[in-house]
């Protein structure tokens, strides 16, 4: 009851807090009209990503080889990949690391396909990758299928004409404009400011010396704690979700088909700001110190996590690599494979990365919560 009363009061107090509301609705709001408006010349639906270059080899002979040219290289064609030949798996793997070529394709003659790309993220293996994988989906369909009647397989295998899926993720329309992209990324943004949330909860209570009194009372410390832990987290949630609106209906970007898992994420990300913010309310007994540490995080994180520029081709391999230090890289790709590629790879690591961090802040405010005397 009493984690109850507190979670109430923080709550109200984050809608009664004009600033708040300020810097958590009307911020947000301002930086995606604003930033969409400016960057808008950039995010075009006629971008050219080139022409993806693909080895390949086919081993062995038969219908499955024969469907495999036909369904996938001849297929693959269409969406301007050039395709070329291999010899030497080996060198065809130099060719790949040093950039020459985008993916390698190899049709084992046990019908096993291997499929190799370099390890940073790359639009034209992407493209390819999408493509393969949908080649793949509609031959397990035509696998199931045989072995309910094996007599159709040939048959299946060798019209070169029927489709089996649809690709969807290559279309150039469902590509994210400037608005869609700023509306992900700037609440992404100001969800991590959030962090002030947890830090000036804290901070307040034992600079006007109510925190004292409230412990004095049957309150314990754990339930002063997870009171307000789940109270900053519940009011920032409200304030977002407010944005999340206005920016669907008012300003029409566009969510996807699942916003229910970008929630999710979203909820995440907000559990974490708000206990970092509670960690370095009690990490630091200076609360100027404390927010000083804070407003030097969140820029950082924002940066690398891609909030005020795109920085998926930006800069050298060593810092594409620190950009995944930062857990707000992980919610806004996260975020986009939902919507755009229908991708959900990504979001159990950046789900457990923000549970992960926001534990181990929560862990440390306890401890020293436990340490300290009323």
């Amino acid at each position: 009851m009493n984690i109850i009363s507190i979670i109430i009061k923080e709550v109200k107090h984050s809608f009664r807090d004009r600033k708040s509301m300020v810097m958590m609705i009307l911020f947000p709001i301002a930086l995606i009209v604003v930033l969409s408006a400016a960057f808008s010349s950039i995010f075009t639906s006629s971008i050219d990503i080139g022409t993806p270059k693909v080895l390949y080899n086919i081993e062995g002979e038969g219908t499955t080889s024969e469907n495999f040219k036909n369904a996938f290289i001849d297929k693959g064609k269409e969406f301007k990949i050039k395709f070329t030949k291999m010899n030497d798996i080996d060198d065809s793997k130099k060719k790949l690391i040093s950039k020459e070529y985008d993916a390698i394709i190899e049709m084992k003659s046990n019908n096993k396909i291997e499929f190799y790309k370099s390890g940073q993220e790359d639009l034209k293996a992407g493209v390819v990758e999408s493509i393969l994988s949908t080649y793949v989906q509609e031959f397990n369909v035509i696998m199931d299928i045989s072995k309910v009647n094996p007599s159709i397989i040939n048959s299946l295998l060798g019209d070169k004409k029927t489709n089996y899926s649809t690709i969807t993720s290559l279309n150039k329309a469902v590509q994210p404009s400037s608005l869609d992209y700023y509306t992900i990324a700037e609440i992404a943004l100001i969800i991590m400011y959030a962090g002030m949330t947890g830090l000036f909860g804290i901070a307040s209570e034992k600079n006007s010396r109510t925190r004292d009194r409230i412990l004095i009372s049957p309150v314990k410390k754990y339930e002063f704690l997870i009171g307000k832990t789940i109270g900053g987290v519940i009011g920032t949630i409200l304030q977002i979700a407010i944005v999340i609106l206005f920016s669907k209906y008012v300003l029409h970007a566009n969510w996807g088909n699942d916003i229910f898992t970008v929630l999710i994420i979203f909820i995440s990300q907000i559990i974490m700001a708000i206990s970092i913010g509670v960690g370095l309310g009690f990490i630091f007994k200076n609360e100027n110190v404390a927010n000083g540490v804070l407003n030097f995080m969140i820029p950082v994180m924002v940066f690398l996590g891609g909030s005020y520029m795109s920085v998926d081709t930006f800069g050298s391999k060593t810092f594409q690599a620190i950009t995944y230090l930062s857990p707000v890289r992980w919610v806004n790709r996260s975020i986009f494979d939902v919507i755009y590629n229908n991708n959900y790879s990504k979001v159990p690591y950046a789900i457990m990365i923000n549970i992960i961090i926001a534990v181990v802040f929560l862990a440390i405010s306890s401890l020293l919560f436990r340490k300290e005397n009323v």
